[in-house]
């Protein structure tokens, strides 16, 4: 599995950002989602943004993902861990 950084926009009406955050890998399992795992997020509130750390098989298959959870995203990275 390789690392992806997500930067993500908080969805329009998601009050408690670091709970929305929370609920990504449940939305994963629930949507029967393969090949994506949540690793770790860090919230930038006041932005709306958020930053979130996945393992994937490949950026097609994140992308794919995400999208079948509703996360929007504005950029996918693979990152390396130095």
């Amino acid at each position: 599995m390789k690392m992806f950084v997500v930067n993500s926009d908080v969805p329009v009406g998601k009050i408690d950002v670091p709970a929305w955050v929370l609920s990504i890998p449940k939305m994963l399992a629930e949507a029967k989602v393969k090949d994506v795992k949540y690793k770790s997020a860090y919230c930038c509130t006041p932005d709306k943004k958020v930053i979130v750390e996945f393992e994937s098989s490949d950026k097609d298959t994140l992308k794919k993902g995400l999208t079948t959870i509703g996360m929007p995203f504005t950029a996918v990275m693979e990152a390396t861990k130095v």
